[in-house]
């Protein structure tokens, strides 16, 4: 982190004719300065913006809440942290990105899984480089931050890019990357609190984020939800497991935990990376009979075993392409169940590659038994909803597609707050994305892919109703439903260039900090459609 002092004085010029700061116009200044602003973040190798600050005081409070908008720190910066980010500054910091910087090791043992020593050493720096920050950001006041994005991003010095991926894992399917989760040691550091870490009231949002090249266990991941008692949005993009049994086993962890996760959550984004790195193109508890704690089935979801969707069973229709070939997705049908239960208190949600919507949607596909509408699944708060689902796929029977599209239809009548769902997917050669959204009163029905495609008759009717039984509600939505045409796409750029450009709730899929990252800072993207509040 480079943060330098301010001294707060004020220049003056020695020539009696030449017009000083503090002579300009006050338009002048803010244009001066705003000019000054946008080069020194535009390149920032260029222009320090943090210098600026020492000009004199007009440019110290003007530069301040840029440049402290957004800061990366590590177990070292901690000091300079603390004495540096005080008074107004603390107000201006949006953004914090916590490095966690893992002991080195031997480039000899890149390719070679750690041992439980090295593990262990791995968990007792990632514990006391959190549990410090927490410290610290636990005396903060609510006041004096409204709300801060902490990003935590975990590497040793000695990883890289390189072995990342599936260049680092040997004939043996091992990896020194994959085969190891970061969690709490707290035998070595000790517990704080409920939790084991302190409480923190700033922080609203958490992200772990493409660019953490580590695993964090699930354990892990709820311990910091639970000690955020004002966390509002939880951003999660980890890579996908080269290994399907390793997969497996951390699918079922995120399932039995994230029903833990707390109430307070309204903005859930999880994208499951199965790219290279450097790819392109409280709800009710109850306990188990061996004493674990379960969620409570009562809430209109089946349990997996009882699956049923259009027919088929739902663990062989939405993995019929997941398993097909190496780098495509695989899903969870009981993470996706415990996702669908959780977000029953969402206003905003976006899974990608996680889980399918087929499973999702379980409920209102054609079932053996009809359910009562009671018995079904309420969302009452969900604005945004964007979800994957390995029926979106060219080599699909279209059937298949127009019973995701109307069983999405039929779960949209419980959504009475609904403004946009996008179901979609992409793989290398790839992609489409199905399409509902109310803006300005109008809601509108669209299919873009990279295939010929038709919506059903069927499916644009039960839409048409979603949109009647909205209008009822909401006097500000016309009921008349635009089905627009649907378009086959002339080419396809890679699955991100397709995300960012063809999804409007890319804001919602991806964090901005990713959206840099695979896109290499060189594309030039269109204005997002829909922009999160």
């Amino acid at each position: 982190m480079r943060l330098v002092p301010v001294t707060g004085s004020e220049t003056t010029s020695s020539d009696p004719d030449m017009v000083g700061w503090n002579g300009l116009p006050a338009e002048l200044k803010a244009l001066t300065l705003s000019f000054a602003i946008a080069a020194a973040q535009q390149k920032p190798k260029a222009h320090h913006l943090a210098s600026y600050a020492v000009v004199c005081r007009d440019w110290q409070d003007a530069v301040e809440p840029a440049n402290f908008a957004s800061l990366r720190v590590t177990a070292g910066d901690l000091a300079d942290f603390v004495s540096l980010v005080v008074g107004p500054r603390r107000r201006y910091l949006k953004h914090l990105l916590l490095g966690i910087e893992l002991p080195k090791y031997n480039k000899k043992k890149a390719r070679v899984p750690e041992t439980d020593d090295e593990q262990t050493d791995n968990d007792i720096a990632f514990s006391t480089t959190i549990i410090s920050l927490f410290n610290e950001l636990a005396a903060w006041k609510m006041e004096e931050s409204p709300g801060l994005e902490v990003e935590l991003c975990a590497r040793s010095p000695s990883d890289t890019l390189a072995m990342s991926g599936a260049a680092g894992i040997t004939e043996e399917g091992e990896s020194r990357y994959f085969d190891s989760h970061l969690d709490f040691s707290f035998i070595d550091t000790g517990w704080v609190g409920q939790h084991g870490l302190p409480s923190v009231d700033v922080i609203t949002k958490l992200s772990i984020l493409r660019r953490c090249w580590r695993n964090i266990d699930s354990i892990a991941v709820l311990t910091l939800v639970s000690s955020l008692p004002r966390l509002a949005e939880v951003r999660y993009e980890p890579f996908q497991q080269y290994d399907d049994g390793a997969q497996e086993v951390i699918d079922m962890d995120r399932a039995r935990f994230l029903p833990f996760w707390p109430n307070t959550i309204r903005r859930l984004s999880l994208f499951e990376h199965f790219d290279h790195p450097d790819d392109e193109p409280q709800p009710r508890l109850v306990l188990h009979p061996d004493g674990t704690p379960i969620l409570d089935d009562d809430d209109g979801f089946e349990d997996e075993d009882d699956l049923d969707l259009a027919g088929g069973n739902a663990n062989d229709a939405a993995s019929q392409h997941d398993s097909a070939d190496e780098g495509e997705p695989r899903t969870c049908a009981a993470l996706a169940i415990t996702i669908a239960r959780r977000s029953l208190q969402l206003e905003e949600l976006a899974v990608s590659f996680m889980a399918d919507a087929r499973h999702f949607f379980q409920p209102f596909f054609e079932v053996r038994t009809a359910r009562s509408p009671e018995l079904l699944p309420h969302w009452p708060r969900l604005r945004w909803l964007t979800l994957t689902s390995s029926a979106i796929h060219y080599d699909e029977d279209p059937d298949q597609l127009n019973a995701l599209f109307l069983a999405a239809a039929r779960a949209a009548r419980r959504m009475p707050a609904l403004r946009a769902l996008e179901l979609y997917s992409v793989c290398k050669h790839s992609g489409g994305v199905f399409r509902y959204v109310v803006r300005g009163g109008h809601a509108t029905l669209a299919w873009e892919g990279t295939w010929d495609f038709v919506l059903g008759e069927g499916v644009k009717r039960a839409w048409r109703e979603v949109v009647r039984a909205k209008a009822a509600t909401d006097l500000h939505v016309v009921p008349d439903l635009h089905v627009v045409p649907e378009l086959t796409l002339p080419r396809y750029e890679g699955m991100f260039k397709f995300i960012h450009t063809n999804l409007w709730t890319r804001e919602m899929v991806l964090h901005g900090v990713s959206s840099l990252e695979v896109l290499r800072n060189k594309t030039v993207l269109p204005p997002a459609q829909l922009k999160l509040e």
